[in-house]
Order: structure tokens, then C-alpha cells, then sequence
């Protein structure tokens, strides 16, 4: 699974300063992890397209059913014409048949007749090739595959909204880095102001400090952008209004401790779970059903008829008639095109079961990529800690030389930015180490594990 764009998130004093307030979220209404899922799997649209498709299919199972049961059909209807034949065979359908009917004369001029019939047919089909079962079968693979598919968009839905609302709390953390820093900053132009008015120092470094602080501070309102750009993709994904009021729950101070399943584990969990796999599965069974009904165009088809049929040329007034029919059918030349049609879907049957095996090769990568990824990530995390402890004392010392005038303002300002730039590190590698683990969760598709 490729890595996505933020967990290479850097920052660096040029992105720190891209970073909004915090006091402009403080009013948004809070909601917890929880609670966005929740929100999401019930509102989001990408589920509604889905669920509709599952009823579809559960519509063509019933059709695909109905092929085995009768089919009645009734229709009613009248003619008025002078042909002939049809007053000739209006008056044998209702039994009125007289010997003048069969003079030269009534035949030739019958003058218009009208007449009233109605037929009652019912049509079983006897034998069909195998085409009914193949069909029935293919109808509940589709719906199988539209069950799957919803179940895969739910997935998927579930690790964008958690993904979502991992960046944004990466980004409100950031914004209290941001927000400390920009602080520090303006304390050293405050400092710098006032020892140059003292004549205690130069005018460079007062300089120095306002060109530091500006240099957190200039890039604001890109900050803006990028973290209401956050809380906007996961409302979109919750199916939320995007002038809705929204902010997410702090992240903990620290990383919840990691219970990881064994590599050949997770393999196995994944591929019993996907969903994507399921429906190359239940694709596969579809494509395997549409074969068989392709091959039974080329058998014989056999099917009954039986009719009812009633006639009057006054609508009060009927004959009733029956007949049953049997009619058998073989196709004996199609020009080739039954042929191709079931090597046609042969090949589309292949192509799903190669489709299946890489898909399985896939898979078995992301597991192992995630694993990668959160074993560096807790890597990193183990080194930026001790760094952290030693930026931070570095600050204080020079920071109290600086005081004591026994250092420049330009070496206290690289020390803080040296812590900077560690904190920066420690929230990249806490990003890289939660975003890998959700990757791991999505990848098996149970959020349940590893937590």
C-alpha cells in the first residue's frame, strides 16, 4: 500500500508557520473518533450507491427464479376488417359455420365482420441446456459481488475517515508547536527591543529576532488553509455539511503500546478478509456461470404451450378452444458466434482467476510494506525521544549564556531551532507510526486488531 502524501509531513519552521491558530477551532463543536466512523457509515453517500446495488441483485435473483415457474399470459382484443381469410376464420372460431359460408360469392365478398377474442397461454419451460441454473447461479454471484463491494466501500470509508482524522489531529498538534514557537519568537524581539534601547546590544540582533519571528509568522494564513482543508475532506467523507463546525479531540500525549500479530498471521487474516477479494471471488463464480449459459445456446431447448383461446363476434357471447404444444429447438448453424461466445467467456473466466492471484500477491505486499513502515516508525520514534530530552537542555543552556551575555542572540536562535526542527521529528515519526498502524488495520481489513 503506498505510503500517502502526509506522513511525509515536515515540520520544518516553513511548514510550522503554515499552521493555524488553535483558538480558531476552540469554538467547533469537538467529536471524538468514534463518533465521525459512526457518523460516516450512516450519512456518507458512497454507501447509499452501494446499498442500492444489493437490492438490485436480490431482484435479478428473483427473476432468474421465475424462469423455472410458467409464464400466463393473457390478451383480449377485437378485429374489423373484409379480408377473407379473417372473416372466414372468424366465423370456423366460432362454430357458425353455415353452407352458404362457402359459396363462391360469400367467399370472395364477405363484406366487414367484426370479432371479439381473447387468449389465455401458459408457457413451462422444459429443458433449456442448463441455462435456467447457470443463470439463477450467476444472479447470486452478482449479488454476492454487490454485498462484497458495499462491505469493501465501508472498509475503505472507515480507513479515509480515520485517516482524515489522523491528519487533523497531527495538524492540531502541530498548531501547539506552531503556537510555542511563534511565542519564543516574539519573546526574543521583545528581549532585543529592549536591551537595544538599554545599549546592551546590537541592532542586528534585533533584527535577527523580528526576521525569525516574521519567518513563523508570515505563513498563517496558508496554515489556515491546510488544516480547514483537513476537517473538510473528513466531513466530506462523513457525508457532514461542509460549512458544518467541527474539530476533533486532541491526540494523547503519548502513543498507545503496540500488540502487532505475527507477519504470517496477518497474511492469512487479510486474505480470509478483504473484501476486494471477495469480489474478485464471487466475479469469478459469475463469469464461470456465464460460460455454462453461453455453452447451452449450442443444446437443445425444450418447452411446452398451452392455450386457451376464446372467441365471439358478439362480446356476450363466446366458443372456447384449447390447444398444447411442444416445441423442441436446436440451433444446427450460428455462423461460429455460440462457438466464440463461450470461448469468449473462458477467457473472461482466466482472466478473474489470474486477477485473483495477483490480487493475493498484493495483498500479502501491504501487509508486509505496513509492517515496514511501523517498525520504522517506532524506530524513529526511540531515537527522536533521547534527541528531544537534549534539544531541549541545549535551549536552556544557551539560553542562559545568552543572558549572561556570554553568547550571540544568532546561537540561541539555531539552538531553538534545532529543538524546532526535533519536535518536528517527533510528531512525523509518531504520524508515520499511527498511519502505519491504521495501514496494517485496513490492509487485514479489521480495525479491531492491533489496538
Amino acid at each position: 500500500m503506498k505510503k500517502l502524501n502526509y506522513l511525509k509531513l515536515s515540520l520544518t519552521l516553513a511548514l510550522i508557520s503554515s499552521i493555524s491558530s488553535i483558538s480558531s477551532i476552540s469554538r467547533a463543536d469537538e467529536i471524538s473518533l468514534d463518533q465521525a466512523v459512526a457518523y460516516a457509515l450512516k450519512n456518507s453517500p458512497a454507501l447509499e450507491g452501494t446499498a442500492a446495488s444489493i437490492r438490485a441483485g436480490s431482484e435479478r435473483i428473483k427473476i432468474a427464479e421465475s424462469g423455472k415457474l410458467p409464464v400466463i399470459d393473457l390478451d383480449y382484443g377485437v378485429s374489423y376488417s373484409d379480408n377473407p381469410l379473417l372473416s372466414l376464420g372468424s366465423i370456423l372460431n366460432n362454430r357458425q359455420v353455415v353452407a352458404n359460408d362457402f359459396t363462391p360469392d360469400a367467399l370472395n365478398n364477405p363484406g366487414f365482420s367484426d370479432n371479439y377474442f381473447s387468449n389465455l397461454t401458459l408457457k413451462l419451460p422444459l429443458y433449456t441446456g442448463g441455462r435456467l441454473p447457470a443463470e439463477i447461479e450467476k444472479a447470486r454471484a452478482t449479488h454476492a459481488l454487490s454485498l462484497a463491494q458495499h462491505d469493501h466501500t465501508k472498509s475503505t470509508l472507515i480507513y479515509q475517515v480515520k485517516r482524515s482524522y489522523l491528519l487533523a489531529q497531527a495538524a492540531q498538534q502541530a498548531i501547539k508547536i506552531a503556537r510555542s514557537s511563534t511565542d519564543e519568537a516574539l519573546l526574543h524581539v521583545k528581549t532585543t527591543k529592549q536591551l537595544l534601547a538599554d545599549n546592551r546590544t546590537v541592532a542586528a540582533d534585533k533584527l535577527t529576532a523580528e526576521v525569525f519571528h516574521t519567518s513563523v509568522k508570515a505563513t498563517i494564513s496558508q496554515a489556515q488553509t491546510q488544516y480547514y482543508q483537513a476537517l473538510n475532506s473528513l466531513k466530506q467523507l462523513m457525508g457532514q455539511e461542509l460549512s458544518a463546525d467541527i474539530s476533533v479531540k486532541p491526540w494523547q500525549s503519548e502513543p498507545k503500546l503496540l500488540k502487532l500479530p505475527k507477519v504470517t498471521v496477518a497474511e492469512s487474516t487479510a486474505l480470509k478478509n478483504r473484501r476486494d477479494l471477495k469480489v474478485t471471488e464471487e466475479s469469478l463464480h459469475a463469469a464461470k456461470a456465464s460460460t455454462r449459459i453461453a455453452a447451452s445456446l449450442a443444446k437443445p431447448q425444450l418447452a411446452l404451450e398451452a392455450r386457451s383461446s376464446l372467441y365471439a363476434d358478439d362480446p356476450l357471447v363466446n366458443e372456447l378452444s384449447w390447444g398444447v404444444l411442444a416445441v423442441a429447438k436446436i440451433n444446427l448453424f450460428s455462423a461460429g458466434a455460440n462457438k466464440s461466445r463461450a470461448s469468449a467467456a473462458r477467457e473472461e473466466t482466466i482472466r478473474l482467476e489470474a486477477e485473483k492471484r495477483y490480487k493475493e500477491l498484493q495483498i500479502r505486499k501491504q501487509i508486509r510494506n505496513a509492517f515496514v513502515s511501523i517498525k520504522e516508525g517506532k524506530t524513529r520514534m526511540k531515537l527522536v525521544t533521547a534527541s528531544l530530552e537534549n534539544a531541549r537542555s541545549a535551549v536552556s543552556l544557551v539560553n542562559q549564556r545568552y543572558g549572561e551575555g556570554r553568547t550571540i542572540l544568532i546561537d540561541l536562535l539555531q539552538a531553538e531551532q534545532a529543538l524546532l526542527k526535533t519536535r518536528a521529528e517527533t510528531l512525523n515519526s509518531r504520524l508515520l507510526l499511527e498511519a502505519s498502524i491504521l495501514e496494517l488495520q485496513y490492509a487485514m481489513d479489521d480495525f479491531s486488531v492491533i489496538r
